[in-house]
C-alpha cells in the first residue's frame, strides 16, 4: 500500500495545523538553509551541462511562477573523482532564504560509450535483447506492470522487423530473378543479404538523425547489462556515487542531502543510496537529513528482470531504511515509467506492512501546465519531452513541483507530507497553500 509519511521520530516535522495556528506575519521555522542535491540522469550520452543550462532557465520560470528570486553562479566544478559536476544558486522567497549546491553525477561517458558501439554489434546485442526479454518473462511482467512502458520498450524492436520485412522483400525479388537467368545460389547470397543489410542501413541513418529509436535500443541492452551485473564500470560508478553521499553525509553544515534519480538514473539512485547504507549502517542518524526521490522512475525495468535478485534485495534494504526519506513520483501520461504501483508492491518483496518507504504519488499534467501546453505535447507526441516534465518548472501551481523541492526551506519528507493533505508544494514559509476548491487548471 503506498505511503503517505515516512517513520516517525526521525526529523523535527512541523504539523500544518500548527501551521494554521500562528499568527499572520509570524516568524516560522525554517527547516532547510542549505541542500545539496545529488542528480543522477536518465540514460543521456549529452554533457552535464546541458543540465545545468537546462535548470537555470527552469529555475527563473519557477521563480517567476512563485513570486521568488533565484541567483544561480555562472561558474561550475568539475569533480572528476566522483565524477560529476557542481553548481549553487541562493533562492529566496519571501522570509525564506535557502542556498542550494546542485551537483549532477556523471555517466553520460558510459552512455556515450554505447552509442558509439559499431551498428552490427548494436543489431545484434538488440536481438540478445529482445530474446533475454521474451524467454526470461520479463517482457510479459512489463506488460502487465506498464502496457505502454511495454509498447514503448518493443518500439525499435517493431522498426527494426519492418526494414529486415522490408529487406527480405526486396531479397526475394532479387533472388526470383536471379532464379531466372540460372543464378540462384547468387540469389540466395543477396536475398540474405538485402535482409540483413536494410535495418543496418535503416539504424545509421536513424543515428545519424538522432532518433529515439536508436536511443531506446541502447538503453533496453543497458538495463539488461545492469539487470545481470555484466559492466564492471558501471559498477564501479555506482560506488563512487555511493562514496559520494557518505562523504556529503556528513557534511556539518548541510540542512538536507537530496538524492535525485530521473528515469533510468531511478535504479542507479536506489541501489547507490543502498550501497552507501551497507557500507554504513549508521548513515541515517543525524544531520542533514537524506532523502531520496525517484521520477519518472524506471527501476522495475530491472527489478522485474529474474536475474536481478540483487537489486530487489537493495530496493527492499531502502524501502525499510528509516533513515531516508523515499518518495517516488510517476505520471498516468508518461509513457517511459511505471505509473500504477509502487515498486514494493510491483516487486511483492517481503516487507513489513509498515515498511516506511516509498511514498508513491502520480503526478497529473493538469496540475503542471496549462492547457495549452498539455495540447502541444499531446499533439507533437514528444515521448522525451514529457519524460523530462519531472524536473522541469511547472507553469501552475500544484501538489508537484520538483524546483519547489530544490529550493524549499522544508524538508523533503515535510514537503510531501504537507501536499499529502491537499496542500501546493512551495518555496515559501508558512501555512500551506490549498487548492482553491474551483480551480479549472488544478482539477
Amino acid at each position: 500500500m503506498p505511503h503517505d509519511d515516512g517513520a516517525a521520530g526521525l526529523d523535527t516535522r512541523l504539523d500544518d495545523d500548527d501551521l494554521a495556528r500562528r499568527p499572520s506575519g509570524a516568524t516560522h521555522v525554517q527547516e532547510v538553509r542549505r541542500r545539496h542535491v545529488l542528480y543522477v540522469p536518465g540514460y543521456d550520452p549529452r554533457d552535464p551541462g546541458l543540465y545545468r543550462r537546462m535548470a537555470s532557465f527552469e529555475l527563473r520560470r519557477f521563480a517567476k511562477l512563485w513570486g521568488a528570486k533565484v541567483d544561480v553562479d555562472q561558474h561550475h566544478v568539475d569533480d572528476p573523482s566522483v565524477p560529476s559536476v557542481r553548481w549553487s544558486a541562493r533562492a529566496t522567497a519571501g522570509e525564506a532564504q535557502v542556498e542550494v549546491t546542485y551537483e549532477t553525477l556523471r555517466w553520460d561517458d558510459i552512455v556515450a560509450r554505447d552509442f558509439a558501439t559499431p551498428l552490427p554489434i548494436k543489431f545484434l546485442t538488440g536481438i540478445v535483447t529482445v530474446l533475454d526479454a521474451l524467454f526470461s518473462g520479463l517482457l510479459v511482467r512489463v506488460a502487465k506492470a506498464a502496457p505502454w512502458c511495454a509498447v514503448a520498450w518493443l518500439f525499435p524492436v517493431v522498426v527494426n522487423l519492418f526494414w529486415a520485412a522490408l529487406g527480405a522483400g526486396v531479397g526475394y525479388g532479387a533472388w526470383r530473378l536471379a532464379s531466372l537467368y540460372g543464378y540462384g545460389a547468387a540469389g540466395v547470397v543477396a536475398w540474405v543479404a538485402f535482409t540483413l543489410l536494410a535495418p543496418l542501413l535503416a539504424l545509421a541513418v536513424m543515428r545519424w538523425r538522432g532518433s529515439f529509436v536508436v536511443h531506446l535500443m541502447d538503453d533496453g541492452a543497458a538495463q539488461r547489462s545492469y539487470a545481470r551485473r555484466l559492466d564492471p564500470m558501471t559498477q564501479a560508478r555506482i560506488d563512487a556515487f555511493a562514496a559520494r553521499i557518505r562523504a556529503l553525509k556528513r557534511a556539518p553544515d548541510l540542512q538536507e542531502l537530496l538524492v535525485v534519480g530521473h528515469s533510468s538514473g531511478s535504479f542507479m539512485a536506489i541501489d547507490a543510496v543502498a550501497r552507501a547504507f551497507e557500507a554504513d549502517p549508521e548513515l541515517g542518524k543525524g544531520k542533514p537529513a537524506l532523502a531520496l526521490l525517484t521520477v519518472g522512475a524506471s527501476e522495475l525495468l530491472v527489478g522485474l528482470h529474474p536475474r536481478a535478485g540483487w537489486f530487489r534485495e537493495r530496493l527492499r534494504r531502502v524501502a525499510m531504511e528509516p533513515g531516508v526519506f523515499w518518495a517516488e513520483v510517476v505520471a498516468p501520461w508518461d509513457t517511459l515509467n511505471f505509473p500504477h504501483r509502487s515498486p514494493v508492491e510491483e516487486l511483492k518483496l517481503d516487507v513489513p506492512a509498515d515498511h516506511p518507504n516509498p511514498t508513491f504519488r502520480r503526478a497529473f499534467l493538469t496540475k503542471m501546465l496549462k492547457p495549452e501546453s498539455i495540447a502541444k505535447l499531446r499533439r507533437e507526441r514528444n515521448i522525451f519531452r514529457a519524460h523530462f516534465q519531472f524536473i522541469m518548472a511547472n507553469e501552475v501551481r500544484g501538489p508537484f513541483d520538483y524546483f519547489s523541492l530544490v529550493c524549499s526551506p522544508w524538508r523533503t519528507r515535510t514537503q510531501f507530507r504537507r501536499t499529502a493533505r491537499g496542500a501546493y508544494m512551495s518555496p515559501h514559509l508558512g501555512p500551506p497553500v490549498y487548492p482553491p476548491p474551483k480551480d479549472p487548471v488544478a482539477a
